[in-house]
């Protein structure tokens, strides 16, 4: 199938969006020394959000995208931490 549809773009979306919030979290509760919440807001909101699961399934059920989807996801989600980590590191200054 097609590899964007309505629904993958959504998926993409979302995905690249908890991958860029759990990153800016990161770097917050780094340097506001709050390293406990990590435990409940990176696997639970932020994993929640993205939707990894979606994508593999797009990425290796019969008639959907196929792996090309899976790749783009994984190569834009790294681009995504990088670029949003160097933003977080830039705008989120350390408590002092």
């Amino acid at each position: 199938g097609e590899i964007f549809t309505n629904s993958r773009t959504a998926t993409l979306f979302t995905n690249l969006l908890g991958i860029a919030f759990a990153t800016f979290l990161l770097v917050f509760m780094e340097r506001r020394g709050i390293t406990e919440l990590r435990y409940l807001l990176l696997p639970g909101y932020c994993g929640g959000l993205s939707t990894f699961s979606a994508v593999t399934y797009e990425a290796v059920a019969p008639g959907e995208a196929g792996l090309l989807f899976l790749f783009l996801n994984l190569f834009l989600s790294l681009i995504t931490v990088v670029l949003a980590l160097k933003f977080a590191r830039r705008f989120i200054k350390v408590r002092g």
